[in-house]
């Protein structure tokens, strides 16, 4: 890599690529790669496994160019990214998005994102080495693309991964959902009926990434928890046909804009519940620039059935804002685990001492009054003895201390996302889901005769513990 790696925090996906060959974590690839058929494969395998971030360094069609995925995939590299421990990764990072501290980005005159600057018919898309997740998907998707917008009426920006879908030389099309913040602020140029600015990054640093999955409350700059974490301003450049700010280390920005009223037909992709989508009426981005770095890195997320980098980003970033938003309110609330498909079905743990009559219903009315929360289906409540990290431990505590008949709230006609293949089958329309919460607490006492048992453990016993340890168990 031409950039040196420096540790945290890392300043760009050069950076962070060349750190992670150092740690052992990176491997190249020389084989040829089919953009067609090669790259979804590859990228769901190693999620499968927990493998190494990967740079595919021969593209079929696409010679010089080189592309970067699965950096993010595992719990280990998004510590590093994010510059806090492991051990205790979603309420680390939940401590750093509630501690009020933010920092908003430094504006610089220049970039590495501005050494190559194209313009008007100049720019041709298909020259981005893009590659496909499914095999039904075609035209390809940017599936790596964070969209950056300003809301019209005041300085609030919003930065989110979306998907583009390649329509022309200069034309790609972006699913829009209105009630995500993506379309809030989309809202306001449709009622001025003025066309919206809009970039696209392509390639940022890794940190940059995960927070353009967290679902911020509304009103809220993602980008200004980036001087949070790393303690310094974010820099950010100037887009050249607009007045959007960009990240000045990307690798690829795409410049464009959206109008009001355009629309056409896109789709299917494989999204992230694990099935393709259907096809929509979606928003068109007239490209006017293109701006990147000499020899850029195409960044590829792959998406479709979890486990994906993608999946494992959005857990980890909903898991930490739903645990910081929904703890302000009910301060028992000790950590979340978004198990599967970005918080459709999600744990949470609550304080044991705690619990008392009305607790867990509190807990899920907070769930849904909250920005992260908003998209949670199945609702898993365990008391703190249990790990919710733990596949077996949550399914024991569900086996042992969840009763069907007693334990089961259902509501229907909340908020969801019209991408959810079952919500079709209820008929409260797009986007209307039911909402089933699972208490699987203990009960506390007055104790019925089950719960007077104790639970069957072994003993233990220093000589044990030692053995334990010595085969490498602990």
């Amino acid at each position: 890599m031409s950039e040196h790696s420096a540790g945290f925090p890392f300043r760009s996906m050069g950076e962070w690529a060349a750190f992670l060959e150092e740690q052992g974590q990176l491997r190249r690839n020389q084989r040829e790669m089919d953009l067609k058929s090669d790259f979804g494969y590859v990228a769901k395998r190693i999620a499968d496994v927990g493998g190494p971030a990967i740079i595919h360094e021969n593209l079929a069609g696409y010679p010089g160019w080189r592309t970067f995925s699965e950096g993010l995939t595992t719990p280990q590299r998004q510590a590093w990214a994010a510059g806090v421990s492991a051990k205790n990764l979603v309420p680390s990072i939940a401590k750093v998005l509630g501690s009020g501290k933010v920092v908003k980005p430094e504006v610089v005159p220049d970039g590495p994102c501005k050494e190559v600057k194209v313009f008007g018919d100049d720019i041709d898309l298909t020259d981005l080495p893009i590659p496909y997740s499914g095999m039904y998907e075609n035209p390809p998707y940017i599936s790596a693309g964070i969209s950056v917008i300003n809301d019209l009426n005041s300085d609030w920006y919003n930065i989110a991964i979306r998907r583009f879908e390649l329509k022309g030389k200069r034309k790609i099309t972006e699913f829009i959902q209105m009630n995500q913040h993506e379309g809030l602020i989309f809202r306001n140029y449709v009622w001025a009926k003025k066309p919206m600015p809009i970039a696209i990054v392509i390639g940022a640093d890794p940190l940059f990434y995960l927070l353009s999955l967290s679902p911020a409350p509304n009103d809220f700059s993602e980008w200004d928890y980036w001087g949070a974490f790393t303690g310094e301003p974010l820099q950010v450049v100037r887009c050249e046909t607009n007045d959007l700010l960009v990240p000045a280390t990307a690798e690829i920005v795409i410049e464009g804009i959206i109008d009001p009223d355009e629309r056409e037909l896109e789709g299917p992709f494989s999204e992230f519940p694990g099935y393709y989508s259907g096809c929509y009426y979606t928003p068109i981005v007239q490209v006017k620039a293109v701006t990147m770095r000499r020899n850029p890195l195409y960044y590829y997320l792959y998406m479709g059935r979890e486990p994906s980098e993608g999946h494992n980003m959005g857990h980890l970033m909903i898991s930490a804002n739903i645990l910081d938003q929904v703890r302000a309110l009910v301060p028992a609330v000790k950590d979340v685990n978004v198990i599967s498909t970005w918080a459709f079905t999600t744990a949470v743990s609550v304080d044991k001492k705690a619990l008392r009559t009305g607790l867990v219903e509190k807990v899920a009315m907070a769930m849904k009054g909250v920005k992260a929360g908003m998209g949670v289906k199945n609702l898993l409540v365990f008391d703190d003895s249990v790990d919710i990290r733990n596949l077996n431990e949550m399914l024991w505590a569900f086996s042992v201390k969840f009763q069907p008949a007693r334990d089961i709230t259902v509501f229907q006609k909340t908020i969801s996302t019209p991408l959810d293949p079952s919500i079709p089958s209820l008929g409260h329309g797009p986007g209307a889901s039911s909402y089933g919460i699972f208490d699987c607490t203990e009960p506390g006492p007055p104790y019925d005769e089950p719960y007077r048992r104790q639970i069957a453990l072994p003993p233990v016993s220093e000589k044990a513990v030692e053995i334990v340890k010595e085969l490498g168990l602990l």
